[in-house]
């Protein structure tokens, strides 16, 4: 009689082995506008600390997880996000070539994680990658289902950087989540967390957003302003205002990740992109 194999367990979604190279790209990369083009740099700077942040975060708690399971989608979430960050650095291949300097702007980043971290709570960090998961996971999906936004980004490579990255947010969207719940986290703490980090996510943003269009002698350049604010808060077409709903919803006290279902919008991507997985 053959003995029964062990049930091998995977994980929920896989880590891709990505290798983008941004030499050459435009300047204005999207649609020649010099506004929206700073915006998605800026929102890059953010990603190599932020998501080195977000693997110390639930590597610090690991061991007190005990579901395979998710100690599975926890090795490909680490997976994922180191694939990010090593991306998002080779994207400063871009800015550097325009003379760009997105690498200060990663150091800050890296200074105000240092603080987060010294400050708080492992269970707080866990607490805040959550809310800054939602964020990343909402906008995410916002650029795969608006494809009158998406489309903008006219350069191909940056094109394939960014829906690559919003179609594995979506995927990995529960891990810090369900990290945070096995760990004890409450309502309380979860929902204060987002409040802070929402103040400092908006605040870091709007920072960075002025410094490059600064840095880039646009500060002024009324139309490119009419342009990207337009695009970003347009009641009717904005990217912002599909953005608020979810972020309410994460206030709700039963609310879970995996309830924004986004698996049919990844599926269609992966297969327009022929992404693995």
């Amino acid at each position: 009689m053959t003995a029964l194999q062990p049930l091998r367990i995977t994980p929920h979604f896989p880590v891709r082995r990505m290798d983008f190279s941004f030499g050459r790209t435009p300047r204005y990369w999207w649609s020649g506008d010099p506004f929206m083009t700073h915006f998605m740099n800026n929102l890059s700077s953010l990603f190599p600390y932020g998501e080195k942040f977000f693997v110390d975060s639930v590597r610090a708690v690991r061991d007190q997880v005990r579901d395979r399971q998710l100690q599975k989608d926890i090795s490909a979430f680490i997976g994922q996000e180191a694939m990010h960050s090593k991306e998002h650095a080779a994207y400063n291949e871009y800015a550097a070539e325009h003379g760009i300097d997105l690498h200060r702007l990663e150091l800050r980043i890296k200074v105000l994680m240092k603080w987060v971290t010294r400050l708080t709570s492992k269970k707080m960090q866990v607490a805040v990658t959550c809310a800054l998961e939602h964020f990343t996971a909402s906008m995410a999906e916002q650029l795969l289902r608006r494809e009158d936004i998406s489309l903008q980004m006219t350069d191909p490579r940056m094109y394939r950087l960014w829906l690559w990255h919003a179609i594995e947010e979506n995927e990995h969207k529960s891990v810090a989540y369900d990290v945070y719940q096995a760990i004890g986290g409450g309502y309380l703490l979860r929902t204060s967390a987002m409040l802070v980090t929402t103040v400092l996510f908006l605040g870091v943003i709007a920072w960075f957003q002025l410094h490059l269009m600064r840095k880039d002698g646009q500060l002024f350049n009324w139309k490119t302003w009419k342009y990207g604010l337009k695009t970003l808060f347009s009641l009717r077409h904005g990217y912002v205002p599909g953005l608020l709903r979810p972020y309410l919803d994460y206030f709700r006290p039963g609310f879970h990740p995996s309830q924004h279902q986004t698996r049919e919008l990844e599926k269609r991507w992966k297969q327009a992109l022929a992404f693995a997985g």
